[in-house]
């Protein structure tokens, strides 16, 4: 049995797909060890598994709260800036401390997050080989792919090819100023200069994908190492978490949730409110952990009720409808229940997963810009009248049920670790 390290990024998103492939590989009969901040030490050991923490003087207990709050409440071009200013502390640092802790951890193979940018060259300094792990939105590039940040459809035409290239490469421009980062580390450490941030930071061994099959545009150019396993889905007990649940009372059930990043922009959730409102359903709005309180919204209709958290999976199994802001997790929890959905992107590559939840039919989308009681309203009832939405994601539940993905992960896992202790 090998040793494992595992390099994600921090939040809550990257960090559960992460843990329950860590889980599985343990079960097998591996040792895992996550290298990562001490903030995230609660999460990891409360799942039984190891931290290695790091750069404790830059992040010490607490540091994530304040860096939360921000990014919660951003969206757009200031959204992607503050990324990038947290993601170069974020690389330093790893660049400065972990060679060392995962030396004398005698790692065998490393699981990088496919937008750690920083671990393949930690990697590749160390001598140790690595699998790419997408716990988000895949974003290798294809011509006929658009960027994960972009709101385009998918269009294969010659003018979506044009149009898909000039969006790749203004994704360049805006990741110049994570390159230097990088290649300033690799120079020091005499690698050979990245060209592309994103592209070259892949492992040429197996890049691994929480999307399912069914849930990606078309790829002709998809490399031999690519798998698309499905949804790593969190273990952790949704019913561990209070509801009133004798306050549902047998209407259409429509949960709505921003999840644990992009849930401060409270006109959203206002417009949630306002739209539903004259519905004959009942609405269940989580606004999350540390994030808006019930209170501040005042008095509510009687068939609305706003918690900070709510037990997602729970709901979903009784929703109609799901209104969420197109983070992965959430969205492949809407496809294996056969809920249909409404996407309200807000950063990173929400919009890009929208575009997908909308070429399948899945759902509709409404961009942040237009987002008013009017076009939720509208949306909402599209989704719950058109019986093609439901019947779209209730063919992704079937597809779904069809996947093991922790299975799936570990075996590809498996097959490198067994090539590389071969040729060793």
């Amino acid at each position: 049995m090998s040793r494992i390290g595992i390099l994600t990024l921090y939040a809550t998103g990257h960090l559960n797909p992460s843990i329950v492939l860590a889980r599985t590989l343990e079960q097998q009969g591996h040792e895992v060890v996550f290298f990562n901040i001490l903030d995230t030490s609660q999460t990891i050991t409360a799942a039984g598994l190891r931290l290695v923490p790091f750069a404790e003087a830059e992040y010490p207990i607490g540091a994530l709260k304040p860096t939360m709050k921000k990014v919660a409440e951003l969206s757009g071009p200031a959204a992607f800036a503050y990324y990038v200013e947290r993601m170069a502390l974020f690389f330093k640092t790893s660049f400065r401390y972990l060679p060392a802790l995962i030396q004398a951890e005698a790692i065998d193979l490393l699981v990088v997050d496919q937008v750690h940018y920083a671990g393949a060259t930690l990697a590749e300094h160390l001598g140790i080989p690595f699998v790419s792990l997408a716990n988000a939105l895949l974003v290798n590039r294809e011509d006929v792919i658009p960027p994960p940040i972009m709101l385009w459809p998918f269009d294969p035409s010659p003018a979506g090819i044009e149009r898909n290239r000039k969006g790749w490469a203004g994704a360049d421009q805006a990741y110049a100023m994570l390159l230097p980062v990088v290649n300033e580390q690799r120079r020091a450490w005499n690698l050979p200069e990245y060209t592309n941030l994103i592209e070259n930071s892949f492992s040429p061994l197996a890049q691994i994908c929480q999307q399912p099959p069914f849930f990606e545009f078309p790829r002709p150019q998809a490399p031999a190492t690519l798998h698309l396993v499905g949804h790593l889905q969190s273990d952790h007990s949704s019913e561990q978490v209070p509801f009133d649940w004798e306050w549902l009372d047998g209407r259409p059930l429509i949960y709505a949730s921003c999840g644990t990043l992009q849930n401060r922009l409270e006109h959203v959730f206002r417009a949630i409110i306002e739209a539903c409102a004259p519905l004959d359903a009942q609405v269940v709005i989580a606004l999350g952990k540390d994030a808006l309180s019930p209170e501040s919204f005042g008095t509510v209709p009687n068939n609305i009720k706003l918690v900070p958290f709510a037990p997602q999976t729970e709901l979903l199994r009784r929703a109609s409808l799901c209104i969420l802001h197109a983070g992965l997790n959430t969205t492949l929890d809407c496809l294996e229940k056969g809920v249909p959905m409404v996407a309200i992107p807000i950063a990173s590559e929400q919009p890009g997963i929208a575009m997908r939840i909308a070429h399948l039919e899945a759902g509709t989308v409404v961009p942040l810009a237009d987002v008013n009681a009017s076009t939720v309203g509208a949306a909402v009832q599209t989704v719950l009248t058109d019986p093609k939405y439901r019947d779209a994601a209730g063919k992704a539940a079937a597809e779904s049920a069809k996947l093991n993905p922790t299975a799936h992960a570990t075996r590809i896992i498996e097959q490198v670790l067994s090539s590389v202790l071969t040729s060793a």
